[in-house]
C-alpha cells in the first residue's frame, strides 16, 4: 500500500541533515565573521578620534584653566579661591561628560544580532527537516 509518501532510509536522511547542518553552520560563520568586522572597523575607528580629541581637549584644557585663573586673579580674586573655583567646574564638566558617554550606550551590543537570528532560524528549519523526513536534495 503506497500512501503517496516517499520513505528514504534513516540513514540516509540523516546523512542529508548532517550535511546541511553542517552548510548552514559554514554559512553562519561567514556571517558572523562579516557582522563581527563590521563592528570591529566601527569601534577602532570610533577609538582612535575619541584619543586625538582626548589629547587635544587635554591641551587646550590647561591652557584655558591658566587662562581662567590668571583672569581670576587679575580681576581681584585670591589665587586659591581661583583656583578652587575652577576646579569645581572642571569636575562638573567631567560629570557630565561621563554621564553623557553612558547614555550613549544606553541600548548598544557587541552581540552579533543577526547571526544569532540566522542560527536559531537554521535549527528550527533543520528541526522540521528532520521531524518531517523533508530534506533537500
Amino acid at each position: 500500500m503506497d500512501d503517496g509518501t516517499h520513505h528514504r532510509p534513516f540513514g540516509s536522511v540523516l546523512n542529508d541533515a548532517i550535511g546541511q547542518l553542517a552548510s548552514l553552520m559554514r554559512l553562519d560563520l561567514r556571517l558572523l565573521k562579516a557582522e563581527m568586522r563590521a563592528k570591529t572597523t566601527t569601534i577602532v575607528s570610533s577609538v582612535a578620534c575619541g584619543t586625538a580629541a582626548a589629547l587635544f581637549f587635554v591641551l587646550a584644557a590647561f591652557a584655558l584653566i591658566q587662562f581662567l585663573i590668571l583672569a581670576m586673579i587679575h580681576f581681584g580674586v585670591d589665587g586659591m579661591f581661583a583656583c578652587l573655583i575652577v576646579g569645581a567646574v572642571l569636575i562638573g564638566a567631567g560629570m557630565l561628560s561621563l554621564y553623557l558617554a553612558k547614555r550613549a550606550l544606553i541600548g548598544w551590543t557587541i552581540t552579533p544580532i543577526e547571526t544569532v537570528n540566522q542560527v536559531r532560524t537554521d535549527l528550527v528549519a533543520l528541526k522540521q527537516g528532520i521531524r518531517y523526513g523533508s530534506t533537500q536534495q
